[in-house]
């Protein structure tokens, strides 16, 4: 149905739009002259300026900014709500029901800045790790609805392309103004098997936010199911000169004079001969070994090597995987608690695969990192930054360290990752670090990006702001 609707932006101050926005089809001017009236200006107050300790980090063709606005979402109220809609945010359950809608709504931003008019040349991906503000909520006259009015702040990862103007950007995308109900409006009739508004293949409702697009040709999509958004996107600060702390790593790490390094390849769909994942993992195996690696096993889903230096080596446990399994939980959680270096590529799974709650529950044990070591730790899958940066960040908290990148690096990607150069992107990682060469970060993400070429993925280091600033 159409909704009576109006649009409610949180406009900042900034220079013009980039080259492209103006082809969305959604304007203010489609959705004028409708009823839904927002909150007063100090309502809508974010947080001051982003601290920029802690927010620096560095990637080669990628920046991060300080994305910030204000929008609403319409949620039904309930038949079973008998409360003054204006105060349905006092009601525990209500609210709960909506911060997981509003949720859902922004999750909406991961196919908007990828798939839509604007960012298909210079894309971007939200942190997952937000702050939201819920507002105030309104009735829709006529209508079994409420506006919903919110602030968002976050620090998200875009293509340094964007701010090829060297300040703040203002950037226009489109959410949906009902998340419950935009899946099925990508349908183009009754009864209809295929929505035209999202991927051709990955055409779930689970899928949909990841993908969706109602500026594709032929989607049903009407302007009245959207709200369009318009903000400025602040560029931080960059690292320059930091390092991996190699005299931790190389030194006495808790694994004696090795370094260890656990690196799990998952697979594309099976184990079969021509699976992209098993390509990765033998493609990589033959990169080290031509790099200088030594071989101690050679199986078909299990390879180890060696490198020596000195009095000491690094050694490498690779492992062939279904990063859907038990087995493939248990591996990875016990790599992370005791590996000097764990490097993950594969498919994300949405972030389900590697998320700490999933690893926790299916191997068993809670997932706690070592406080006082040393690690860094490589997803190399699609859009790792916003699945798993944050969340082992926040495992490696302790004493003195309430950011938890004192004893952590963690390295990666905005958007999707390619299986075509994962391998290549893995072994100029690891060829780069456990060697004994010592480059710094920024030389280290540069390789990885040239390894990538065109089939960037964005990649780019966490932590490193307090880092050495010298090998």
């Amino acid at each position: 149905m159409n909704k009576a609707i109006s649009l409610f932006v949180l406009l900042l101050p900034s220079a013009s739009f980039s080259a492209g926005f103006g082809d969305l089809a959604v304007s203010a001017g489609a959705l004028s002259g409708r009823t839904f009236v927002p909150p007063a200006a100090s309502a809508l107050a974010l947080p001051g300026a982003a601290q920029k300790g802690g927010d620096r980090w560095y990637g080669a063709d990628s920046r991060q900014a300080r994305l910030r606005f204000g929008t609403y979402m319409l949620y039904r109220v309930p038949g079973s709500y008998t409360g003054a809609v204006s105060r349905i945010l006092e009601d525990r359950r209500q609210r709960e029901k909506i911060e997981e809608l509003v949720h859902l709504q922004l999750q909406h931003m991961y196919g908007a800045f990828t798939m839509h008019p604007g960012f298909t040349e210079n894309p971007g991906i939200p942190s997952g790790d937000f702050k939201l503000r819920l507002l105030e909520a309104q009735k829709v006259p006529n209508e079994d609805y409420a506006w919903i009015s919110y602030s968002y702040d976050d620090i998200a990862v875009f293509a340094s392309g964007l701010f090829s103007g060297g300040g703040p950007q203002k950037i226009r995308f489109a959410l949906p103004v009902d998340p419950s109900t935009i899946y099925s409006s990508g349908f183009p009739h009754p009864g209809a098997r295929k929505n035209l508004c999202t991927d051709e293949h990955y055409n779930s409702e689970g899928d949909f936010w990841y993908f969706w697009n109602p500026y594709q040709e032929g989607c049903p999509i009407t302007e009245d199911e959207l709200i369009l958004v318009e903000t400025d996107l602040e560029p931080l600060p960059m690292t320059r000169g930091t390092y991996p702390e190699y005299d931790r790593l190389y030194g006495d790490n808790g694994n004696g004079p090795e370094l260890k390094v656990t690196y799990l390849v998952g697979i594309d769909e099976s184990f079969h001969s021509g699976d992209l994942g098993r390509r990765t993992f033998r493609d990589a195996f033959e990169g080290l070994r031509a790099a200088g690696f030594e071989v101690s096993a050679d199986e078909s889903r299990r390879k180890a090597l060696y490198f020596r230096r000195g009095s000491s080596r690094t050694v490498i446990d690779m492992r062939l995987m279904d990063p859907d399994s038990a087995e493939f939980a248990s591996a990875a959680a016990e790599a992370m608690r005791g590996s000097d270096i764990f490097l993950y590529d594969g498919h994300s799974g949405l972030g389900g695969y590697l998320d700490p709650e999933r690893l926790a529950a299916d191997s068993g044990a809670p997932l706690a990192l070592p406080k006082d070591k040393y690690q860094i730790f490589v997803f190399q899958g699609c859009s790792t930054y916003a699945y798993y940066n944050g969340s082992y960040f926040r495992l490696k908290r302790g004493a003195g360290d309430p950011k938890g990148t004192k004893n952590l690096d963690i390295i990666t990607t905005g958007i999707g990752a390619a299986f075509d150069v994962g391998a290549k992107a893995d072994t100029a990682f690891l060829t780069s670090v456990t060697m004994g060469n010592r480059p710094s970060w920024q030389t280290i993400i540069n390789r990885i990006h040239a390894a990538e070429g065109d089939m960037t993925a964005l990649t780019h280091v966490n932590g490193d702001e307090d880092n050495p600033s010298a090998p």
